[in-house]
């Protein structure tokens, strides 16, 4: 499942965070050594600690003190103890340290001398702990290095490390609240876009966000309101043309009626009549696009059943409807005309039409069969185009206007609905429109 915007910067920064953590969590385990200070296993410390050694063996000793003093500093001290401090043990987690040290004074002769190292918690003013290394000299006296470590500092017995941590997360935090605020347009803009074209009206998104989002916002109403504008102009000037050409094809049809008998005189008429059909399905279509009432609740079943008694072709058509009322929200003019049209079609490219209704979970499906040639599944999209017609498939007599299913699909939409072409049982094609329910 693809994820949205703010879904994708939440998890970007959960992941860095997460990264984040996991490297100083392996760099804490492999450098330290567990709970060894970072400076005490370091080859320098090491190496430092073998040259003191050393230096103060062949020293005399009254430099002894001096040398002690020079390696002394702000959390590290040396000094020269009598012996071992009592209860002195070897701790596992030193290991790595107490082998480092031991090699480096191996390296300068001194591979005989025991090497001692523990680590100490201590408290006072903050709680601190410190790497203590006991080193026998040549004289039997022990070097006494103590070493703070400073990677383990702690405010209130917690390290601050904890606190970083914990800063961190909130900053992020804030920052994805911050980021969700931004976006929260931007996902508002998304979807009034998608509303766009359901009905043909323009659909207003006020503007809000940062100042680009904003110009976006703005841009988009300005496109809307021209979209709207060319539709309408568009349509009108279709209407207007189908309009006129009414009355001249009234005062034409009346003209050819006072002609004789005669093999043209029929043709004329028929030629007139399939010209009327046009006009009228144009003027449809004209005035469909102008259409902004209410939908209000109609009882598809007995429109469906008033329909289908009262056609001049009632025996050609089957009804196969549930009982009781089943109410839709759509207007009885615009259900009515979904009707007509679609019965229509069916009549006339197949010997007879199924109708079915059916209540779904979504709302309500009315379902026409019939037994004619269908539509072939590459051209199923194309039907729905204002006058776009099937001469070669479906056409018998006539190919019709190319109409009929465009005002269906455009009136359905328009109610929140849906249309579907596929192909019937019966071998022919199946036209299924989703209605709401009322």
């Amino acid at each position: 499942m693809r994820l949205g915007l703010l879904a994708r910067i939440i998890l970007i920064v959960a992941v860095a965070l997460f990264a984040i953590q996991l490297a100083v969590l392996l760099l804490n385990f492999g450098v330290s050594d567990g709970r060894a200070p970072a400076g005490g296993a370091s080859p320098a410390f090491s190496r430092q600690v073998a040259s003191l050694v050393k230096l103060v063996d062949e020293a005399p000793p009254a430099l002894r003190p001096a040398i002690l003093e020079a390696f002394s500093e702000t959390g590290r001290t040396a000094s020269i103890v009598p012996a071992l401090p009592d209860g002195l043990t070897r701790q596992a987690t030193l290991i790595r340290v107490e082998r480092a040290i031991r090699a480096a004074l191996a390296s300068r002769d001194l591979a005989d001398r025991g090497v001692w190292v523990r680590l100490d918690e201590r408290d006072g003013d903050r709680r601190r702990d410190t790497l203590s290394v006991f080193v026998r000299l040549a004289t039997g006296d022990y070097l006494w290095l103590d070493v703070e470590d400073r990677v383990t500092v702690r405010v209130l017995g917690i390290p601050i490390g904890f606190f970083a941590g914990l800063f961190g997360v909130l900053v992020a935090i804030a920052a994805l609240l911050a980021v969700a605020r931004e976006t929260r347009p931007l996902s508002h803009l998304a979807r009034e876009v998608d509303r766009i074209g359901e009905n043909g009206d323009p659909v207003p998104i006020p503007e809000r966000g940062a100042p680009e989002l904003r110009t976006l916002i703005r841009a988009v109403n300005a496109m809307q309101l021209r979209i709207a504008a060319l539709l309408r102009n568009r349509t009108l000037t279709l209407g207007a043309i189908s309009h006129d050409l009414r009355t001249y094809l009234t005062r034409l049809r009346l003209r050819v009626e006072m002609m004789p008998e005669s093999r043209h005189r029929a043709g004329a008429v028929a030629d007139v009549e399939a010209m009327q059909a046009l006009v009228e399905d144009t003027l449809d279509f004209a005035q469909d696009a102008f259409f902004s009432g209410e939908a209000s609740s109609t009882d598809l079943a007995a429109l469906v059943r008033d329909y289908c008694e009262g056609h001049a072709q009632a025996a050609r058509i089957v009804v196969d409807l549930p009982a009781g009322p089943i109410p839709v929200r759509v207007d009885a003019k615009s259900l009515r005309r979904i009707c007509v049209n679609l019965v229509e079609n069916a009549l006339a490219y197949a010997d007879r039409a199924f109708l079915r209704v059916e209540r779904t979970a979504q709302g309500v499906d009315l379902v026409i069969d019939d037994d004619g040639p269908g539509i072939p599944p590459e051209e199923r999209e194309r039907v729905f185009e204002p006058f776009y017609r099937l001469e070669g498939s479906r056409n018998r007599e006539s190919g019709g206007t190319g109409l009929g299913l465009t005002i269906v699909r455009r009136i359905v939409q328009r109610h929140g609905g849906a249309v579907a072409l596929d192909r019937s049982p019966l071998g022919g094609l199946r036209v299924r429109v989703s209605l709401p329910a009322g």
